[in-house]
């Protein structure tokens, strides 16, 4: 009996930036999995996201540029969603929640411009050093954000396209 196809890579490799973002065709479904496994442990799993997304949020409620574009100031379950939405991510190995509506839709009530995304990506770096992330999985971690943030910007331009706003291509209001 001939043995089944293995299906196409789905992608989840780029949730481990190995060196960088990576192709990951030539890895089966299986080897993928293991490499998210790796690094969910290797980060230190619940525990890890937890502290992170907490000291993340502590550095955003004093932040000028970001703390602006929260309607509420409840950082517990602003930190909660996050680590949850990690944990969703590398702990149960379920990248659907990249493309959750509500991860976009929450991204989408205001225009996120290069200087939010910035300092998105400056808060958690300085968080996960305040927290002693362990090495190279938080530098894998980090080239994962700098792809999200993007996306996430996107989603906020495309909701305000569709809003009838207008800005320039740094993110200016015109």
């Amino acid at each position: 009996m001939p043995q089944p196809p293995v299906p196409h890579h789905d992608g989840k490799v780029l949730l481990v930036a190995d060196q960088g973002l990576q192709s990951g065709e030539h890895l089966t479904p299986q080897q993928v999995d293991r490499k998210v496994e790796d690094f969910y442990e290797g980060i230190g799993g619940e525990p890890f996201f937890q502290a992170l997304a907490t000291r993340f949020y502590e550095l955003v409620a004093e932040d000028p540029v970001l703390v602006a574009l929260f309607v509420t100031d409840d950082w517990a379950e602003h930190s909660a969603r996050l680590a949850a939405h990690f944990v969703r991510m590398y702990g149960a190995n379920d990248l659907t929640a990249a493309w959750d509506p509500r991860l976009h839709q929450a991204h989408s009530h205001f225009l996120i411009g290069r200087d939010h995304r910035v300092r998105w990506l400056e808060l958690i770096a300085r968080a996960g050093r305040d927290i002693a992330a362990p090495e190279p999985q938080f530098g894998e971690f980090l080239t994962i954000m700098k792809v999200a943030s993007g996306e996430m910007m996107a989603a906020s331009r495309g909701a305000a396209l569709a809003r009838g706003e207008r800005f320039h291509w740094d993110g200016t209001r015109g």
